[in-house]
């Protein structure tokens, strides 16, 4: 943010909100924003910037259990608050009608950065350049978005997307190292995603890594130690295991016409699978949707896929490998559009945020 001082220089508002909240004002940091109420509804309007948010929806966030009206006067005394800490205007932080808005060009906030170089980077097919966004990304996040809201629910929702996006970041940066054979940084990475964020998918991933660099005993280790976590009574990478799943797959997929919805546990062993074949014959795409789609979508896509592709869908998140392809480097285009041109019938914003 922008704003003169008597001298006619130039200020700016630096917000850091992953990790510990601070506020930069004219290179300053706030030390204390004296109104405690202040602070965290500035926090909540920061999170839904540019956006009308009803007045309601704050008063039953901040004020359970007041009438409107004192509501309402709580309300405008705590904008008033937040205003002259900041040194904004009620033009850019105040009410509009029967909804409260926050609206500010000129600032910068430091979860909007990391979301901007994240999609950069899952777009980027140059893969120096996709490690030099990723990167960047992952310093930004210095820990859990708002860190000491711990308790209240209506940041529970991004704190969880945020920390989400951070571990795919730790992922994706290992794979790449692994891909220029940088093993000691790639294993960091990858170690740092598992014990970061204790998911099924990083533990898999660190499992496998082992794996492709003939570590088999610090594979077959972390996996005795998880294994009861993540309900695991095999090895997920032995042979009969492998053997099993490829023929319970292969079965169902003789039982659809139309392609398979499959959940991300099984997606992912299809996708091990197609990894673990000698010729690279697949086209893996992920697309990122705008706003959630019913069913209804879905099966309408299953119609545009083979019965032996394969997709996975998890909030806004599609995966659809298509397998079996004889000429991946041109398959590759061809799969991209298909996929791109129904997401643009059906009127449905999205992305394609990594092509495989």
């Amino acid at each position: 943010m922008r704003l003169l001082n008597l001298l006619g220089e130039k200020l700016m508002l630096r917000v850091f909100t992953l990790g510990e909240f601070i506020i930069y004002k004219d290179e300053k940091k706030i030390e204390s924003f004296k109104s405690r109420k202040a602070k965290e509804l500035f926090k909540f309007l920061l999170l839904n910037k540019n956006k009308k948010i009803p007045l309601i929806d704050i008063y039953d966030i901040f004020w359970p259990g007041f009438d409107d009206e004192s509501a309402r006067l709580n309300l405008n005394t705590t904008l008033y608050y937040a205003r002259k800490q900041l040194d904004i205007s009620s033009e850019e932080l105040g009410i509009k009608d029967e909804h409260c808005l926050f609206s500010v060009r000129d600032i910068y906030v430091d979860f909007e950065e990391f979301l901007k170089l994240h999609d950069e980077a899952f777009k980027e097919k140059e893969i120096n350049r996709r490690l030099f966004l990723l990167l960047k990304a992952a310093s930004l996040y210095k820990g859990d978005l708002y860190e000491e809201n711990v308790y209240d629910e209506w940041v529970r929702d991004q704190k969880e997307y945020f920390k989400r996006l951070y571990f795919d970041i730790l992922i994706e940066i290992g794979n790449i190292y692994e891909k220029l054979n940088d093993k000691i940084d790639a294993h960091y990475y990858l170690q740092k995603a598992f014990y970061s964020s204790q998911r099924e998918d990083a533990w898999l991933r660190l499992i496998r890594f082992y794996e492709d660099n003939n570590e088999k005993d610090r594979a077959i280790s972390i996996f005795k130690q998880y294994k009861d976590f993540f309900d695991y009574s095999e090895y997920p990478f032995s042979k009969n295991k492998i053997e099993r799943e490829l023929l319970n797959i292969s079965n169902n997929l003789e039982l659809e016409r139309n392609g398979n919805i499959l959940s991300l546990d099984l997606f992912n062993i299809i996708l091990d699978l197609e990894r673990l074949k000698r010729d690279k014959d697949y086209v893996l795409v992920e697309v990122k949707l705008q706003k959630s789609v019913d069913k209804t979508v879905l099966d309408k896509l299953r119609t545009k896929i083979r019965k032996e592709d394969v997709l996975t869908f998890g909030g806004r998140e599609l995966k659809i490998i298509f397998r079996g392809i004889k000429d991946v480097k041109e398959s590759r285009e061809v799969v991209v559009k298909k996929v791109s041109d129904f997401f643009t019938e059906e009127k449905i914003e999205f992305s394609i945020t990594n092509v495989e």
